[in-house]
């Protein structure tokens, strides 16, 4: 009898596990594959990100718009008020800001050598070819979303949240060793 009733206990998890796996993955992986669609698609993106940058004994935020691809772009810096105004360009290759002559070394956040002045393109990257290790859906404030996970490294990732019925993204966090280093928030997303 009591073997009956751990092969019965054993049988439901199991099916519960495999549906939710299924209804979660096959869908939500579906969707992925859809909004990176869009973005393979795309010769150039524009937005507008609040980015946060933490390195741990500091913390510093960010607004600027964005104007590219996944290879190169350009900011125009709306805050911190000190720097607002600039105007940036910017690659995955690039940890600086340069602008006027001047150079603004932002420095690297990562063990890898990424800053937050690449961020931006390196999401891009990771959202038209990443590899995706998870996709959950998932209420983002008052937004249906469908967060997916990319591996950048071994020891970076990144999850980003779009919108479901616009497949545009909202939010995005780059972790390294699971510590959560850079936060961006997307606004006027505009895809071209």
């Amino acid at each position: 009898m009591r073997q009956v009733k751990t092969l019965a206990l054993m049988i439901t998890l199991s099916c519960i596990f495999f549906s939710s796996c299924h209804s979660a993955g096959g869908k939500g992986e579906e969707l992925a594959l859809q909004i990176r669609a869009g973005f393979l698609k795309a010769e150039k993106l524009g937005l507008t990100a609040s980015v946060t940058a933490d390195y741990g004994d500091r913390v510093y935020d960010f607004t600027f718009s964005y104007s590219g691809n996944a290879d190169n772009g350009e900011i125009d810096i709306i805050s911190p008020e000190s720097i607002a105004g600039l105007k940036a360009k910017v690659s995955v290759s690039s940890g600086t800001l340069e602008y006027d002559g001047a150079v603004l070394d932002t420095g690297a956040v990562t063990e890898d050598g990424l800053s937050p002045a690449e961020a931006l393109p390196v999401l891009i990257s990771q959202w038209q070819t990443g590899y995706i290790s998870g996709c959950n859906y998932e209420k983002l404030g008052e937004a249906n979303t469908l967060a997916v996970t990319t591996d950048i490294t071994e020891t970076v990732r990144q999850r980003t949240w779009f919108d479901i019925e616009t497949y545009l993204p909202i939010r995005s966090e780059l972790s390294d060793g699971g510590e959560t280093v850079i936060t961006c928030e997307f606004e006027n997303v505009v895809i071209e």
